[in-house]
């Protein structure tokens, strides 16, 4: 009878057996699934650092903590290729501008910019890649890498022209060239063949040949007391890349040294900057001045509405929003004004600009000035000068051929600007 019984012991032993590699066998598959799950949550999360990592080189704190975007530098290249790769031909262009803008009888065509001040704008060859620096330099390449330290004694000259002063900040209006006066000499046989321009904590300089043709005039700058070198800025932006904030002024400097056929640097010449950030928009009409006088800017719009000191707003959205050396006392020194109509409200037609003498504060000398008229984009400056002590009186009519006290600048067409 013990047979049956073995028979019963090792089938229960059988069952617990299989009880047992079926116990084992979910584990296994339990075990399993769970390897599985974390083994597919571990990848996405690789997958979510990879793609944090490449799409961001800051945390979440760190973009919360910053207010502003840095603006995105404007792509530079010689001056030809922005604007044939728009489509547009530049003589084609160049003539459409001509024909919308009229100058005065007193005045002078300094340059007309179909693309604005950027037109100006050229870059060495760097490998394809862009430099962030807003500057322009009217004639001048912009190159990456800081500039060269002075050279010896031996090497040239350079001071500044004859009423500039290193004391007083250069004001700078955005969208209208800024001139600094240079005096550059070469010692013994060694000719000036250049100029190299840095501004101050932005990357990259320029150089610019000592004789060259630009849209704003030639520069030679061996040895000529007026010689003028241009340059401006289309936008009040930081050397880190943000914009200024509102309301605030820029403070920064340009520097310049002359450089002679051997390389040799003069020592840097300093001029101190205040970038002013005024009102924008579809047209903008700046007047400067080269001595602190009483000039004021007068502007039509097509309705005959006239913006200047003694009726600053229009009905059709035109502001002055700086009056410089007004009465000789008030902004003394600033030696720009400023007229706009923001975006979108500049009535199509046609506009009138006229600058007046009203009060000479520098006992009658003569006194040079620029107007630069921006319109939808496109960039044309006019120059003119005044003599005498002025009259004190208004010119919101048209002055005729009296070219002492008040003189037409420049009627120009204005067009809806594009989106």
């Amino acid at each position: 009878m013990r047979e049956p019984r073995d028979r019963d012991i090792d089938g229960d032993a059988q069952a617990a057996q299989d009880e047992s590699r079926a116990i084992d066998t979910g584990v296994l598959v339990a075990a399993g699934v769970i390897l599985t799950l974390m083994l597919g949550a571990a990848v996405v999360g690789v997958l979510h650092l990879r793609g944090g990592f490449a799409g961001s080189s800051t945390s979440d704190a760190e973009a919360a903590e910053r207010p502003i975007e840095p603006v995105t530098p404007t792509p530079v290249g010689p001056s030809s290729d922005t604007t044939q790769s728009s489509g547009v031909d530049p003589a084609a262009a160049l003539d459409a501008m001509r024909a919308r803008y009229q100058p005065g009888p007193h005045v002078e065509v300094v340059g007309l910019l179909p693309s604005g001040l950027m037109r100006l704008r050229q870059l060495a060859s760097t490998g394809g890649r862009t430099i962030d620096n807003p500057w322009v330099v009217a004639g001048g390449e912009l190159r990456a890498g800081a500039a060269p330290a002075s050279a010896a004694s031996s090497g040239p000259t350079l001071r500044l022209g004859a009423g500039e002063s290193a004391r007083d900040r250069l004001t700078v209006i955005p969208g209208a060239p800024a001139r600094v006066g240079l005096v550059a000499e070469g010692r013994g046989a060694h000719a000036v063949t250049g100029l190299l321009v840095r501004f101050v904590d932005y990357p990259g300089h320029f150089f610019v040949p000592a004789t060259i043709d630009t849209e704003l005039g030639a520069l030679r700058v061996a040895g000529v007391e007026d010689t003028e070198l241009q340059f401006g800025v289309d936008a009040p932006v930081l050397p880190s890349g943000l914009p200024l904030e509102p309301g605030k002024d820029l403070l920064t400097a340009i520097e310049v040294a002359a450089v002679d056929e051997h390389g040799n640097l003069s020592t840097w010449v300093r001029r101190d900057l205040r970038v002013l950030p005024l009102g924008t928009g579809d047209v903008e009409v700046t007047l400067s001045m080269t001595e602190a006088t009483d000039l004021d800017l007068y502007v039509a719009d097509p309705n005959g509405a006239v913006v200047y000191y003694g009726n600053r707003d229009v009905l059709s959205g035109g502001h002055l929003d700086l009056d410089a050396n007004a009465g000789c006392g008030s902004n003394m020194g600033v030696n720009h004004e400023h007229v706009f109509w923001p975006r979108g409200r500049a009535p199509a037609g046609t506009y009138q600009a006229r600058v007046a003498n009203y009060s000479s504060c520098i006992d009658g000398r003569p006194v040079d000035y620029r107007v630069t008229v921006r319109n939808c984009g496109e960039t044309a400056v006019f120059r003119g000068r005044f003599e005498g002590r002025g009259e004190s009186r208004t010119c919101t009519d048209h002055p005729g051929a009296d070219r002492d006290w008040c003189q037409q600048v420049v009627t120009f067409e204005v067009t809806p600007c594009g989106p």
